[in-house]
């Protein structure tokens, strides 16, 4: 019962601190949107230098400039600019922190820039896939000749698409609290081992009682054979 109480808790001053660090983080988006950006952009150049310029970055929308040339719906021709909002990938700094806070762990003034540090690869990775899914997917029909992605390549950006998006910015994340605090979980299972403990230990007693007791003509029986 208290190991219960404990995550319930725990849960609520998750959430009420994550009320607290979105707006603040959304509030800075463009200083946290620097690192991933930042990051991002040198994992494109050093994987597909033949055909990415550069980006340019615009609060917390990056766009990757490229010299592939495609065609517009209205017969016009130009470099494809594939765009990412970043806080999309990015939820999870809020998220890592109010956990960490929640948990009232020790040390939170390294803990707190540790667990954000972490998740900028994740985060970069993710927008690097947004990217790809845009050239190698979407306008896959006018860039497989100017990119050489094959077709297994090509879905494999698609799977690694869905995985970026929906997955690491909140399974990260929780991955990093669980590694920088483990005392939530510590607790519970200590907790949840003394209710156990607790629970079955008067029953194991009282049988032992139970064992221990006999009849008083028992008592004689053994008296007399002894005598």
């Amino acid at each position: 019962m208290r190991s219960t109480s404990l995550i319930t808790g725990f849960f609520l001053r998750t959430l009420a601190w994550l009320a607290v660090m979105l707006p603040l983080w959304a509030t800075a988006g463009p200083w946290f949107a620097e690192p991933p950006a930042w990051l991002a952009e040198q994992l494109m150049r050093a994987g597909f230098d033949y055909w990415v310029v550069g980006t340019e970055l615009d609060g917390t929308i990056q766009t990757l400039v490229t010299a592939i040339g495609v065609r517009s719906p209205d017969g016009r021709i130009g470099d494809l600019l594939p765009t990412a909002h970043i806080l999309s990938y990015a939820y999870g700094t809020p998220l890592a922190a109010a956990l960490l806070l929640a948990g009232r762990v020790r040390g939170r003034w390294w803990r707190l820039p540790l667990a954000a540090l972490a998740l900028v690869p994740f985060q970069a990775a993710s927008i690097c896939l947004t990217w790809l899914m845009q050239v190698a997917v979407i306008a896959g029909n006018q860039t497989a000749s100017q990119t050489g992605f094959t077709a297994w390549q090509v879905n494999a950006i698609a799977a690694g698409y869905q995985l970026g998006y929906l997955v690491l910015p909140t399974l990260v994340p929780v991955l990093v609290w669980l590694g920088l605090d483990r005392s939530i979980v510590a607790k519970v299972a200590l907790e949840g081992a003394l209710s156990a403990v607790a629970t079955t230990t008067p029953g194991t007693g009282a049988r032992e009682d139970r064992a221990g007791e006999r009849p008083a003509s028992d008592t004689r029986e053994t008296g007399a054979r002894v005598r």
